[in-house]
């Protein structure tokens, strides 16, 4: 272990983490060259055959069916015929495209997050650019919507190769518009314990063609479900045990996509388990009025083929709410070592000796908000939510409440 660290430290300056190395093994994240000399089989012959989702309707899938089949075993599927009777279908929804009038003449002073990126070459996966996301109002991005469809390809930087996007992701419409009803939960996910306590993670996505939401897996381990009002997209998915494969060599750097450009050589060479992912990755494309369930843990990309409105929520209930729980207990133990290292290194021998989850007997340390990095407060707010989760439950109510 300690080449090892050796090793790592001269490739990276962030240091190691014993308890960040451990949590790939306990993720199910192994060394993905390893994986690549003893189980990648044939990946050298240019073909990728997904792995394929399966399609329900939802008049002849009963709910039980939906809990055994898919929500117990944690296994994705697309349902049809969900939509039916939904305002924002009937509304938003004009002849198969987005009614951009109707949503700007309802909801136009409104502010939503947009996410601005930019694509270089024809490979829209492997060629965008981070997000960089800021606020504006529903009106101005209706704006830029229209500007965007009236002059496609005048955008375009012909000296870099480059387009330029906007996507409006994670809008809290039912926040900012409690009282307008857009849509009805289904019944397949009426056990919603994250939104009934939290009210926030129910979100409106809006973007045109070629917009993509990068790899990742959802908040909290929770489970998603996404409808599209109108529009198409194409969804990539992987298995929790098949995470490894998404990392670099070092375990720490998730792709940025499943179609990372690996023809770059130090990209093959960072992301040697990317080949193999893409061979037990499943492939599904969303039609306008279908709902995709996404499993718990699942790493995934999503392209929209088309200009598309969807409707989105996380949630979590007795299924799922175990695998929330560990994987936070792991965040918050990585970030309490990380921390320590990051002192150690500065020579503070005392910094979190009194921190609760290593059991220190110390005086609380008293510390600026900046010596916490935003894993620290990411974790923290997912347990307090987590918290509120259990405590509110039927069967649990008050008796896990602070008395």
């Amino acid at each position: 272990m300690d080449i090892a660290r050796k090793v790592y430290d001269i490739w990276t300056e962030n240091g190691t983490v014993e308890a960040g190395l451990a949590d790939k093994f306990l993720d199910g994240r192994i060394d993905a060259l390893a994986f690549l000399m003893w189980g990648g089989g044939n990946i050298d012959n240019g073909l990728e055959e997904y792995l394929k989702v399966d399609r329900r309707n939802a008049e002849d899938l009963k709910y039980e069916e939906f809990v055994d089949e898919y929500l117990a075993p944690n296994e994705p599927c697309l349902i049809g015929s969900l939509l039916k009777g939904w305002p924002a279908y009937s509304e938003l929804n004009s002849g198969g495209e987005v009614d951009i009038d109707y949503l700007e003449a309802m909801f136009g002073d409104a502010s939503a997050p947009v996410h601005a990126t930019t694509v270089a070459g024809d490979n829209f996966f492997g060629g965008v650019s981070k997000p960089i996301t800021r606020s504006m109002t529903v009106m101005d991005y209706c704006s830029w919507w229209r500007s965007h469809h009236t002059n496609i390809g005048d955008d375009e930087d012909e000296l870099e190769g480059t387009r330029r996007y906007l996507y409006l992701k994670d809008w809290k419409f039912t926040v900012a518009f409690p009282s307008f009803r857009l849509y009805t939960r289904p019944d397949y996910f009426k056990e919603d314990w994250l939104n009934d306590v939290a009210g926030a993670y129910k979100f409106v996505y809006l973007g045109p063609k070629h917009t993509c939401t990068r790899m990742h897996a959802d908040v909290l381990r929770s489970y998603s479900w996404s409808s599209n009002v109108c529009g198409r997209k194409r969804w990539y998915l992987v298995r929790p045990e098949d995470t490894h494969l998404l990392y670099d060599v070092f375990g720490r750097i998730l792709c940025p996509h499943l179609h990372f450009d690996l023809e770059n050589g130090l990209n093959a060479v960072l992301f040697p388990g990317l080949k193999v992912a893409r061979k037990v990755a499943f492939e599904v494309v969303q039609e306008t009025g279908e709902t995709i369930f996404v499993p718990s843990g699942w790493h995934h990309t999503v392209e929209n083929l088309e200009d598309t409105l969807s409707i989105n929520h996380n949630w979590l209930n007795g299924y799922n709410l175990k695998g929330s729980w560990e994987k936070l207990k792991r965040e918050l133990l990585l970030s309490s070592e990380r921390r320590k290292a990051d002192a150690e290194r500065k020579g503070i021998s005392d910094f979190l000796a009194a921190d609760p989850l290593t059991n220190g007997g110390g005086q609380p340390v008293t510390e600026s908000p900046e010596s916490f990095d935003d894993d620290s407060l990411q974790a923290s707010g997912d347990l307090v939510l987590l918290y509120d989760i259990i405590a509110y439950q039927p069967g649990g109510r008050g008796d896990m409440r602070v008395r």
